[in-house]
């Protein structure tokens, strides 16, 4: 069982492929499982309750001689105290050692109850044999392990240790395996996507140069980046987005606030009118470019006027998505330390506040394409219940979901539309209706399967 984000996934999927090398086999029925491993997630509070929840609920049903395994991030920060509060738990790994799951079960069979924090200095993330659980046609690509960035209100150096990129061999080598096995769209993945290679002595252009090399590959169709970071954003980063067809114009890169009063609070980069600056140079050499960032509220000392400016600088940059958060105080952060916190209620309002006035910039990104016709990668055929959106627009009970350039999986909605499809396949897709989070549509041409 996978929680929290998609770096975690690709760990889950790495253990899964690691047990299955050592005779395991997976069991849809988590009461009928000799071993139930949990990968968890400790971000922020909502992800330590979601983890802590399904631990707890996993224990209070455990089957005699069943084996409860919790690994990743909660883990690597509570591993002793876990182990000492749920005496269920029969073993823990953290994000370290998460590639030596078959040892951790042989040890928790034989009832030793392994607890494995160990940080190597270079821990293992060479290309590693994954059993992926992404729809078919879409494949998560880790590219570099780790964060060296020192923003107060983040725990994940202390959890995922200092930044390491991947070698581009192994990198490739993961690329054309995960291609061959059926993926036409590799999502790149890391804490901070942009930065890779630097550590590498490559000053700037490491992250382009990368997808040069990816871009090369047959059968590959898309390539997706997630989790760009303002500073280390180069201009041979946009130039490669740009030009290279398969690269998706599609930025993601979480700002976390503009005003440089909070952004000096928070140990972030540069100020909100750098970053318009870098959102209009994306604008201007990508012109169809779909654009995602997310933002803290309420992050200690956040005044009325810092909401202000950055209600004002969401009107100019007209993002096409945002995403918005409350701040999460965790402890071992030196932002969990910092004075004039603001209130549960303050939080609430703000976020009420920000997501209204980012609403009409979506709204409006969403209808320049009522209209028009866009490339789809079908995920699959859905059922549709009598009060879902896409059932009442489309007037079917079944429909087929994809997603364009403009949609990562899990957090920008995609694309329902009726007429001839297959699934992992691409197809042209007439967008005839566009809702809150989602786009409506129907089939205009399939394209041809590969051979």
């Amino acid at each position: 069982m996978s929680l929290g984000c998609a770096k975690n996934l690709v760990d889950t999927e790495v253990m899964i492929a690691q047990l299955a090398a050592d005779g395991w086999q997976l069991e849809s029925d988590a009461d009928r499982a000799d071993t139930v491993v949990i990968n968890t997630c400790a971000f922020i509070d909502p992800a330590k309750a979601e983890s802590t929840q399904t631990i707890l609920d996993h224990a209070t049903r455990k089957q005699p001689g069943q084996q409860l395994i919790v690994a990743g991030c909660l883990a690597q920060r509570y591993g002793p105290q876990l182990q000492a509060l749920v005496p269920e738990i029969d073993g823990v790994v953290g994000t370290g050692a998460y590639v030596g799951i078959a040892d951790v079960l042989r040890e928790a069979q034989a009832g030793r109850k392994p607890l494995r924090l160990h940080f190597e200095a270079e821990p293992v993330h060479d290309f590693l044999p994954r059993l992926v659980t992404t729809p078919q046609a879409t494949a998560y690509l880790k590219v570099a392990e780790g964060c060296d960035h020192p923003c107060t209100f983040c725990i994940i150096p202390k959890l995922r240790g200092p930044f390491r990129s991947r070698g581009k061999e192994s990198i490739c080598a993961e690329a054309r395996a995960l291609v061959a096995g059926g993926a036409k769209e590799l999502i790149l993945i890391a804490q901070d996507t942009s930065m890779w290679g630097r550590d590498l002595g490559m000053r700037r252009g490491g992250l382009a140069r990368l997808l040069h090399e990816l871009h090369a590959i047959e059968g590959l169709e898309w390539i997706r980046l997630l989790y760009l970071y303002p500073a280390t954003v180069d201009g041979e980063l946009i130039e490669a987005i740009a030009t290279l067809p398969k690269v998706c114009k599609y930025m993601d890169m979480p700002l976390q606030h503009v005003h440089p009063d909070v952004l000096r609070a928070m140990r972030r980069p540069s100020n909100g009118e750098r970053y318009l600056e870098l959102i209009d140079e994306f604008r201007s050499r990508v012109p169809t470019i779909t654009m995602r960032s997310t933002f803290i509220v309420g992050f200690p000392g956040e005044r009325d006027e810092h909401v202000e400016y950055l209600e004002e600088w969401i009107g100019r940059a007209q993002l096409d998505r945002v995403g918005f958060f409350e701040y999460s105080a965790e402890e071992d952060t030196p932002a969990a330390t910092l004075p004039d916190a603001v209130t549960v209620r303050q939080r609430r309002e703000r976020l009420v506040r920000l997501r209204e006035a980012q609403r009409s910039a979506s709204e409006r990104a969403r209808r320049k394409r009522w209209g028009g016709t866009v490339r789809v990668l079908v995920e699959e055929s859905r059922y549709l219940r009598a009060h879902d959106e896409a059932r009442r627009r489309l007037n079917v009970s079944r429909a087929w979901f994809g997603r364009s350039e403009g949609e990562a999986p899990g957090v920008d909605g995609g694309i329902y539309f009726t007429g001839d499809a297959n699934a992992g396949e691409f197809c042209r897709v007439r967008v005839e209706s566009v809702g809150a989070f989602d786009l409506f549509g129907s089939s205009v041409a399939v394209e041809a399967c590969a051979v």
